[in-house]
């Protein structure tokens, strides 16, 4: 069978194929980790891992600065690789230095385990900006591998070192083992040619332009982190209105939605570059089409999946999880409906990074976290789970609502921007390729079928 043509249909559904596969993997080996953890060893040492996930990836998010969807959506090359991977780096040591104060603060019971847990995750914060640069020379197959090959790494040494030594702390190794080969290693091996190449200016010069790339990424960043407090805000709130009981019935019941936000999250990953391309080159009805018709799709697999849970969902928690969960399915069916919402703010986010609109995801963040702590706090005590889910599902609604309000807004004034070609049809400038290494001289294999 013949290929199809560069850029193709099934070019792109092979691209979200192979991101898809490598966060399939991580979330199978984060699950296998833990389940390792509570077969050979005890809840406690459960509790030390989950504990090193609760500190460092927090930490980590918020000295990330949001750099890759930036470097991703820089196709006019306005900042060079090295300035990305420069800023990542320094975020990183101020996040280990403060994960390293938490992690003395602890002591020998738990400190040593939030610390190399720490590592990892910023190891995989430096991979992040390796996978931007791939992500622009659209090699999502090398991304998938890198994900791949740390998801595996991961699993097979933290359970090796837990089962020779019973150490939670020696099998956390495993995890700095995997993302350093994983997430920097390989990716790293793959766009060397990037990093033997000019790393642009110095001096007084270079720090200009760094401090200018944070004050672009800084929006970005912390919308992130608010966003990952605000979606287990519910769950702080379920935790200590209803118990440690009652948390786990919900956590389990939000894992079963857990294979949508997948999907959206690789489809995010593989459109967002396409979304800028087509930003840069003035192509706004063609950027406004894509997305609604993302928007109505994901809207439409929401309401599938709230009607799956609703024939089948009894029987399906009964079968996954036992009788203690199957009663719950009514809560399954609110939090399917917040698949629908979920896929709209995933793509809303992408368009909205596609035109540099990156202010308004914290403009839009700020006040849901409001909204979704007052209504987990007035819902959970009345309601119980079912307040719980129905929160969590209304405050993905409203921000999905404000950010394509503020989606709507951007592109009228793109329109209306000077410069900007009217109603965006046309086909695309004769420009130069984006990034600071032209396409052709790259030795980054591009994905083929």
């Amino acid at each position: 069978m013949a290929n199809p043509a560069p850029g193709g249909r099934w070019s792109g559904l092979s691209r979200v194929s192979w991101f898809l596969a490598g966060l399939a993997m991580t979330s199978l080996a984060q699950w296998t980790i833990v389940t390792v953890l509570a077969r050979a060893g005890s809840p406690g040492l459960v509790g030390q891992y989950a504990l090193g996930l609760a500190v460092g990836a927090p930490v980590v998010l918020v000295c990330g600065l949001g750099l890759q969807p930036v470097l991703v959506t820089d196709v006019a090359g306005r900042f060079t690789f090295h300035e990305y991977l420069r800023l990542r780096l320094a975020g990183m040591a101020v996040a280990l230095f403060a994960i390293g104060v938490v992690a003395y603060a602890m002591g020998s019971g738990g400190g040593p385990v939030v610390l190399l847990v720490g590592v990892a995750k910023a190891l995989d914060a430096v991979g992040e900006i390796y996978f931007g640069i791939l992500q622009r020379r659209r090699a999502m197959r090398t991304v998938g591998l890198s994900m791949a090959l740390n998801a595996a790494l991961s699993v097979v040494v933290t359970t090796g070192l837990l089962l020779a030594t019973g150490s939670v702390a020696v099998a956390a190794l495993g995890s700095v083992a995997g993302s350093a080969l994983g997430s920097v290693g390989y990716p790293r091996w793959v766009v060397r040619p990037d990093l033997r190449r000019a790393a642009g200016a110095g001096g007084w010069a270079a720090l200009r332009r760094q401090r200018r790339l944070v004050v672009t990424a800084l929006p970005v960043g912390f919308a992130y982190s608010l966003t990952s407090f605000t979606g287990n805000v519910p769950m702080y709130i379920v935790q200590h209105e209803l118990g440690a009981q009652a948390l786990g019935v919900f956590a389990a019941l939000s894992y079963a939605t857990m294979g949508a936000n997948l999907l959206y999250a690789a489809m995010y990953q593989v459109l967002l570059h396409r979304m800028a391309e087509l930003a840069g080159a003035g192509r706004l009805r063609a950027l406004r089409g894509l997305v609604v018709r993302l928007v109505l799709g994901s809207l439409l697999f929401g309401l599938a999946g709230a009607l799956v849970a609703r024939l089948a969902g009894e029987v399906v928690l009964g079968l996954l999880y036992g009788r203690d969960y199957s009663r719950h399915w009514p809560v399954l069916v609110v939090l399917a409906l917040g698949i629908g919402a979920s896929g709209a703010l995933y793509f809303v986010n992408a368009a909205l990074l596609a035109l540099h609109r990156f202010q308004h995801h914290l403009t839009a963040t700020l006040p849901t976290l409001g909204l979704v702590a007052a209504a987990s706090l007035l819902l959970v005590p009345r309601h119980g789970l079912i307040g719980a889910a129905s929160a969590a599902v209304l405050a993905l609604v409203v921000e999905a609502v404000t950010k394509t309000l503020l989606l709507r807004h951007a592109l009228a004034r793109a329109v209306g921007g000077p410069g900007t070609p009217p109603r965006g049809d046309e086909k695309p400038r004769d420009r130069p390729a984006a990034g600071p290494v032209p396409p052709e001289r790259s030795n980054v294999p591009k994905v083929t079928i």
